[in-house]
C-alpha cells in the first residue's frame, strides 16, 4: 500500500549523521511511520462525509550519556531534511536536562512471537465506493424502524507500517490494518415522546469481519432500552454489570493504574499493592498482545521490544510483575520491558499503553446472574470516569436498566453510583462464562454485592 522508499537506507544514513556530528551519545533510535486511511461520516442518517488521505514520517530520538534527551521528527523523506532534524536532535540533547533515571534504549534480541493476521490486504483496493456499502447496512437499520429518527456514525479504514531501528541492534518493521464502524441511533417514542440514543462499534484487522447490520441493531436495540427512564430511591444493591460495564468500570481505569509511569509517580491507586491481594478469587485480567487477528496485538511494541501475554491480576492478586513498561520506566525500576511502550505517530515519543486487556471468563450463565438479584441495577454504561489516584469512582449511570425479582424491568433516571475501585474488586461475587470483545478489550458480565446507589426519587414516594 506504500509507494517504494529504502526507509532502511535512509534509517541507517540518519545514524551516520549521528555518529559523525556527536560521535559520543549513548544511543539513539530513528522511527519511520506511514499510515493510509478512509472515512466515511454519517450525518442524520445520510453519508455527509468522506476522505481518503496518508501521513508519513521519521524521528529521531537520541540519548548524551547523562540521560539527556534530543527529539526530532520530519514529513519530508529526504536524507537532506533528516539530516537537519537528526542535527537538531543533537542540539537538544546537548541543552537538555540530564536524567539519571534513564539507563538505555532496547538492544537487539533474538526471539519475537509469531503473530499473525494483523494486516489485511484488501484494503489496498478498497475504495470510497466499497466503504459506502458498509455505511448503507447503518443507513437502512435506521430508515426501516418506526422508532428511530435519526443516526450518526461513521466508517474508517486504516493501514499503517512501523519501522524502528537503533543504535543497539534493533530494527524491525511491520504493517497492520484496523477498521472501525460504529452507529449512535436516537430513538423516540410515538406516545409520549421521549427520546434515547444507543451507541454501537466494532473494530476489527480484517474487513470482512465488519458487521455494519449488526452494529447498527445493537445500538437500536441499546437506544430502545432506555426508553421509559424511571427515578429510583437511594440504596445500596447488587449491580450487574454488563461488558460494556466491565470495560467502564473495571478494565479502563485498569488499564491506567498499572501504566508504570502512573505508578512510579504515585498516581496510581494501585501503588503499594503490588504482589498484594486486591480483588475476589474470582478476579483474573491479562494483558495478552499475542493472539492472532486481535486488534491490540502486535509482534513488537512502539520500541522494537518483543509483545507479550502478561498476567496482571491471578485470583485478585495484582502480581509483583503486573505493571506495564515501556524501556524507560523498566531501567528506572531495574526490571525489563514488558512490551507496551505506545507510540501515536512519528510525531511523538513513545509512552505505555496496553495491548489486548481481557478479564478472563467465569463459571456463571449470564441469565443466572440476573435471575438471582431480588432489587439490583444493571449497569451498561456510563460517561464519568474515576480519580485513578484514589480509585474513588462515583458517576451517573448513562444506560442501565433497574433488575427485580430476576426481572430486567425499567431505565434509570438521574440515578449515580458511588464506591471506590478496590472495594469494588473485594466484592466481586460472579461473573459470566459469557463475554464480548471491544477493541482492545474482552469483557464479561461482572456482579458486585453492596454498592452504593444514589437515586433522585425521594423516599417518601
Amino acid at each position: 500500500m506504500y509507494e517504494d522508499l529504502d526507509i532502511s537506507e535512509l534509517a541507517n544514513f540518519a545514524i551516520k549523521i549521528a555518529d559523525k556530528n556527536y560521535p559520543n551519545y549513548k544511543c539513539a533510535e530513528i522511527f519511520v511511520g506511514k499510515s493510509e486511511y478512509l472515512n466515511i461520516e454519517v450525518e442524520e442518517n445520510s453519508v455527509k462525509y468522506s476522505e481518503i488521505g496518508r501521513n508519513h514520517g521519521i524521528s529521531i530520538r537520541i540519548y548524551q550519556t547523562n540521560g539527556s534527551l534530543g527529539f526530532a521528527f520530519t514529513n519530508k523523506m529526504n536524507k537532506k531534511v533528516v539530516e537537519k532534524i537528526v542535527k537538531n536532535a543533537i542540539k537538544m540533547m546537548r541543552v537538555g536536562t540530564p536524567d539519571p533515571n534513564f539507563k538505555n534504549l532496547p538492544g537487539k534480541l533474538k526471539k519475537y512471537t509469531k503473530v499473525e493476521d494483523l494486516y489485511d490486504k484488501s484494503i489496498e483496493s478498497l475504495s470510497i465506493e466499497d466503504a459506502i456499502e458498509n455505511v448503507k447496512d447503518l443507513i437502512k437499520v435506521c430508515t426501516e424502524d418506526d422508532q428511530a429518527i435519526s443516526q450518526s456514525g461513521d466508517f474508517t479504514a486504516n493501514s499503517n507500517l512501523s519501522y524502528i531501528f537503533n543504535s543497539n541492534g534493533i530494527e524491525v518493521s511491520g504493517e497492520e490494518t484496523l477498521f472501525n464502524i460504529s452507529s449512535n441511533m436516537i430513538v423516540k417514542d410515538a406516545i409520549n415522546g421521549e427520546a434515547s440514543n444507543g451507541y454501537e462499534s466494532q473494530m476489527k484487522r480484517k474487513l470482512i469481519n465488519i458487521e455494519g447490520t449488526k452494529a447498527a441493531e445493537e445500538a437500536l436495540k441499546n437506544a430502545k432500552n432506555n426508553l421509559h427512564r424511571k427515578k429510583i430511591k437511594t440504596k445500596k444493591m447488587p449491580v450487574i454489570l454488563s461488558p460494556k460495564g466491565t470495560i467502564n468500570l473495571i478494565l479502563n481505569p485498569i488499564a491506567s493504574a498499572i501504566n508504570a509511569e502512573m505508578y512510579q509517580y504515585k498516581r496510581s491507586f494501585l501503588v503499594g499493592k503490588l504482589g498484594k491481594k486486591i480483588g475476589s478469587d474470582s478476579m483474573n485480567i491479562d494483558d495478552n498482545a499475542t493472539i492472532n487477528g486481535r486488534v491490540g496485538s502486535n509482534i513488537f511494541d512502539g520500541e522494537g521490544f518483543p509483545c507479550k501475554n502478561k498476567k496482571i491480576i491471578e485470583n485478585g492478586q495484582f502480581l509483583q510483575s503486573g505493571l506495564l513498561h515501556n524501556s524507560y520506566t523498566a531501567g528506572k525500576e531495574g526490571v525489563e520491558s514488558t512490551g507496551n511502550a505506545s507510540r501515536s505517530s512519528f510525531s511523538s515519543i513513545p509512552s505505555i499503553g496496553i495491548s489486548n486487556l481481557i478479564f478472563q471468563p467465569g463459571t456463571a450463565q449470564k441469565d443466572e446472574l440476573i435471575k438471582n438479584v431480588k432489587e439490583g441495577i444493571l449497569l451498561n454504561s456510563t460517561a464519568d470516569s474515576p480519580n485513578i489516584a484514589t480509585g474513588d469512582f462515583s458517576g451517573l449511570i448513562s444506560q442501565g436498566n433497574l433488575i427485580q425479582n430476576g426481572e430486567i424491568k425499567h431505565a434509570l433516571n438521574e440515578t449515580m453510583f458511588g464506591i471506590n475501585l478496590l472495594e469494588l474488586y473485594e466484592n466481586i461475587t460472579s461473573i459470566s462464562k459469557e463475554y464480548k470483545i471491544y477493541g482492545p478489550f474482552s469483557a464479561p458480565y461482572v456482579k458486585i454485592d453492596n454498592v452504593q446507589i444514589i437515586g433522585a426519587q425521594s423516599l417518601k414516594n
